[in-house]
Order: structure tokens, then sequence, then C-alpha cells
């Protein structure tokens, strides 16, 4: 076997041209990336070798490899000196999107199921039978304004076709009998507003207590909390405090507290507020034996939406799962910009350009992002009143649809009666684009189990798939799983299974 010299990769570094001059035979010459050598003209007299700088020159003992090939194809030895310093690179990624890397269930419950509203109510309001009673008025409701799928298809907007009318209808019947508050929020903020000190903690701590005890008797709802003031100078003790006396009234008998526990932060303007908080909420866990409560961030001031990046930076170094979710305040951050009060609105261009900045800054983290409420409610306090009942379901439901067309399957509810048309829009959104989610999840799920390789795109009809589609699709199946629009039955006929609809809607972006 003949012997001749190389040039390694640690040419790269210099791409000293010595070996050029010094060469007796002009054996060497210049690549797009690097000096080689050419095989057949090499007389293995080491001249090159002698003047190399930087040692990249050695024995070749294959001398039929073709040295030209790693113009085209990287080498282990190219790769690890030119890649290396993508390592930091990763590693910052994985920090600032953690639902994106290959090892997401580590940070986080990746099936846990996203609340499609959260319910405030004044902390002066609450009782054990609170969503009974919200369930009550919004099938009273229901039964005067929107008795038939016709009549309430034409009240909140949605599509009157007779089949999709009727399962929206049962859709609402159905949940408002089994789960109709998905997340409540005890409010002592702008909802419940100031009070004397005495009646405020005799309030928090009779919430915390009805909270507890709606858990005893099977009717709390799977997420539920609080919202304290704000940690504006002015109300900060006052937040501080009435956190403890909340936080202490659920351990009042020693038990830890009912699951799905989440605290609500209003008025954030700078991301220090957040650390404090959770450094206050900290303490309170380690005197108490709290385990890490997650925390939502409300948005609602210009400062916080400029301070986006930043808020969530901060968040992820707190822990995973302390920072949840990010919420929009539409009123509050409306009347900051000086929009006028007829005007102020979920759909507002300003509050959509702050909820996909929300969106943006939350991207890979595993972070929710919710949208905000609709202040026009549906009261009907007169036999007259449907029209007003109507109006407001239409405006609810379509403030709904428009945030769930943005990827927006959060928002907030502050009336029972807005609970039908929260849950008529959801059921809506689902069943509109269900048929063709399975039919083209199925296909593509058959597309990558042939090929065997899971990150390829697959072509359904005239539609091409590819793996970003393909979490879209299983996370619209997967809201429809929850919201109880599909059965594993519905599955299997798309060739589906509930594990593979799962691992496809947390699938890494990569």
């Amino acid at each position: 076997m003949i012997m001749v010299y190389i040039i390694t990769a640690a040419c790269l570094d210099v791409m000293d041209r010595s070996c050029v001059d010094e060469c007796p035979v002009d054996c060497v010459y210049e690549g797009r990336r690097k000096l080689y050598i050419h095989p057949e003209e090499c007389i293995d007299c080491g001249a090159c070798a002698r003047v190399c700088p930087v040692d990249a020159i050695s024995w070749d003992r294959d001398a039929d490899a073709d040295p030209t090939a790693t113009d085209l194809t990287a080498t282990d030895e190219i790769h690890a000196h030119l890649a290396a310093p993508l390592a930091a690179v990763d590693a910052d990624l994985t920090a600032r999107h953690p639902a994106a890397s290959a090892d997401a269930d580590a940070h986080s419950d990746a099936r846990r199921s996203q609340p499609v509203h959260t319910c405030y109510l004044p902390a002066d309001q609450m009782s054990p039978d609170i969503v009974p009673v919200w369930a009550a008025r919004a099938t009273t409701l229901l039964a005067a304004h929107g008795s038939d799928p016709a009549t309430l298809a034409a009240a909140t907007g949605g599509d009157p076709h007779p089949a999709t009318a009727a399962a929206v209808h049962a859709h609402v019947t159905r949940v408002l009998a089994t789960e109709p508050i998905q997340d409540l929020r005890v409010d002592l903020e702008d909802g419940y507003g100031p009070r004397p000190d005495a009646v405020e903690d005799a309030d928090t701590e009779r919430a915390a207590a009805a909270l507890r005890a709606a858990s005893a008797a099977g009717t709390l709802p799977a997420r539920y909390g609080l919202r304290p003031k704000s940690l504006d100078p002015t109300v900060r003790a006052r937040g501080l405090r009435s956190l403890d006396l909340f936080l202490s009234a659920l351990v009042a008998d020693a038990a830890p507290p009912p699951p799905g526990l989440v605290l609500t932060l209003p008025k954030v303007g700078d991301p220090r507020q957040l650390t404090v908080f959770v450094a206050v909420l900290t303490e309170l866990e380690r005197r108490l034996g709290l385990a890490p409560i997650g925390v939502e961030v409300q948005v609602e001031t210009p400062a916080a939406v400029l301070a986006l990046p930043e808020l969530v930076t901060a968040g992820l170094a707190l822990g995973p799962g302390r920072l949840v979710g990010l919420h929009v305040g539409t009123y509050d951050y409306s009347a900051s910009l000086g929009i006028g009060a007829a005007d102020q609105a979920s759909d507002h261009p300003a509050v959509e350009h702050a909820t996909t900045m929300m969106q943006l800054a939350a991207a890979g983290t595993g972070i929710e992002v919710a949208d905000g409420s609709s202040n026009l409610l549906p009261k009907d306090e007169q036999p007259s009143d449907e029209r007003t009942v109507h109006r407001a379901w239409r405006r609810h439901a379509g403030l709904v649809r428009r945030a769930w067309h943005r990827g927006l399957y959060q928002g907030w509810d502050l009336h029972p009666g807005q609970l039908v048309s929260r849950h008529a829009a959801v059921g809506g959104c689902l069943l509109a684009g269900l048929d063709a989610a399975l039919a083209r999840l199925g296909a593509y799920v058959s597309g990558i189990e042939g090929a065997g390789i899971e990150g390829a795109g697959t072509v359904s009809g005239a539609i091409a798939d590819e793996p970003a589609t393909g979490r879209a699709l299983a996370g619209h199946v997967r809201r429809a799983l929850d919201a109880g629009l599909l059965d594993d039955a519905g599955l299997a006929a798309a060739g589906l299974h509930r594990t593979v609809v799962d691992r496809l809607a947390t699938a890494s972006p990569s």
C-alpha cells in the first residue's frame, strides 16, 4: 500500500500556505475550505509536514480514499472542529425554549390540558357551591334563550348547518352538566376592589375555605387559584398579606391544598416584580410545607409588553413549572394606550399585537398564553332581555372564535351566561375542522410509519403536511378528545391512538 500525506481539518485554523511553497512537485493545492494533497502526485518527501505551523499534515494509511471528499461531506473531525461552538448555543436554546427540547418532558407535564377559560369571581362572592350555581344559571339561560340548536347557532353566530348546530348544542348541554368551569380564580384585585383590611382578610380566608369545601364535594375545577393585588407600592403589602392568608387557610387542617392551584400576578411592569413575588411565595411554601405553585403573569401594561422576552427569561430561571401562563389584561392595557372605552376589546389591533408578542415570547417554553375577556354580559333581568342576551353571546362567541383562529385557546369569563357562548364557540371551532384533521393526521401517521421516519412530511390528497403541520393537526385532535367531542372509537376509525396523538402533539419542532 502506498503511503501518502494528507492535510487534516486543523488546516482550517490558519490556512498557512508554506506547504504550497515548499512542495517540490506541486502536489499541494487549494480547496474550497482548506488545502489538499493530490495522492497521485505526492512523492512522500515530507517537506510540507516540516513547515506546517499547526501539524495539520499527517500520514494517510488509505491511499484509495478521495482526499477531496471533505469538500462535499463533513468528516467527524471537521464536524467536531466547526460545530463545537454550537454546544453553547444548544444549551442556551434549551434553557429559553425547554418545551422544544428533546427532553421537554423533564421540564413540564407535556400532557397537561390547557383550560378553555378562566372564570373570575370576586372573593366576597365565592361559596362552596359556586360551580353548580354558575352551571345552573347558565343552563337556565340556555333553556330560555337557546333552547334548540338553530336558536343557539343564530344567537352565537355559529354554523347553522343542522348537524353541526345539533352537535354544538349537545356539547354545550353536556359540558354544563359535567365540567362547566375548567379554571376558577378568586379575585382580590380589580374585580374585588379596595376594601377595609378586616373585610379583605375575612373574605380571603372564607374564599379559601370555600375552595376546600368544593374540593371535598367534588365540584372544584381542575384548576383554581387566587389573583391577589399587584406589587404596586400602594397595594403591595395588602396583596402579599392576602396571599399569605389565602395559602394558610388552604392548609388550615394540615392537609395539602387540592391539586391544580395557580396564582395570578397582575399588573407586572418589570421582570423583577415576578422574581420578588416568587421569592415571597417560596418562603411561604417553605413555612407551610407546600410544593411549588405555578404562577401566571397578567400582561396589561406597555412596560410588560416591551419587556416580554426578559419576563419569560426571568420566569424560566425561576425553575421548571414556576411561570405557567401569560394572560393579557384587555382593558387595563387598552386604557394605558389611550384607547377609548367603546373600542376596548380583545380584538382591538393594539391588544392583538400584545397577544401576538406574548405568543412569540412564550413559543417553545411550555408557558400558556391566554386571551382576555368580554365585558358585554348576557344578563336577562327582564323577560324582554333576550335580545340583550343574544347580542352578548354573539359578541363573546365571536371573540372566542377569533382567538382560536389565532392560536389562543384560553380566555376569561366573567358571568355564568358566558359559559354558554364559550362552550358553543369552542365546540364549533373543534367540530369545524375535526373530520379533515383526523383524515390528514391518519394519513400523516401512516406515511411516517411506512417510511420509518417520524420527522418526515407526507402528502394527503392535494395537501403536503410537514412535521410542524402534523403537530398542529395532533393538537386539534387532542383538544377534541379533551372536550369530549371525540372518543377512542373515532380515533381508531382514522387509524390513530391516543398515545400517538399525544406524542405528535408534544413533539420537538426539530
